[in-house]
């Protein structure tokens, strides 16, 4: 474990617990959900769905329906906005100046990460789309899971420079 968090620590800045997806739902379609709160902690979701397409709105909402997930959606005359997201203790509500507040972030199948220039309740997300919220800071989002493959490349390349 020392090793991964050395490992970790270099590529990240931060040694943080991994943890696997979650998955939720059922049906042939899945779509990414990485949440970044300001602290540093992060989560990752994997819906399944049945439809041919969802919103990014119901995307958030059935994962907060399966999982310890919370939601806080405002409507501010222009359609709904979500303004909280919580998760066992890591909770980022509002604006609170700054970068602080709930950036979000989209990506079809393949793509790299973009800023939506639409709301969550605007978002098509098909079968192998992402959606990210990340509170705190204007940066794309960082899913552990591309942190577990550079890691791997690196340990694989060290092993092999030890031969």
């Amino acid at each position: 474990m020392k090793r991964w968090c050395a490992v970790t620590a270099v590529l990240a800045g931060v040694c943080t617990a991994y943890a696997m997806p979650i998955e939720v739902g059922a049906g042939d379609n899945t779509a990414g959900m990485y949440v970044e709160w300001k602290d540093g902690f992060s989560m990752e979701f994997v819906l399944k769905f049945a439809e041919e397409s969802i919103s990014g709105m119901e995307l958030i909402q059935r994962v907060a329906q399966e999982t310890p997930l919370t939601i806080v959606v405002k409507n501010f005359g222009f359609g709904d906005y979500v303004d909280g997201i919580a998760y066992e203790g890591h909770d980022n509500e509002g604006w609170g100046g700054g970068e602080d507040w709930w950036h979000y972030w989209i990506k079809g199948a393949g793509q790299d990460w973009t800023s939506s220039m639409f709301g969550a309740s605007e978002r098509v997300v098909v079968d192998g789309a992402s959606d990210g919220w990340v509170y705190g800071r204007a940066g794309i989002p960082e899913p552990a899971t591309l942190m577990l493959v550079a890691t791997g490349v690196l340990l694989v390349r060290r092993r092999r420079g030890q031969r």
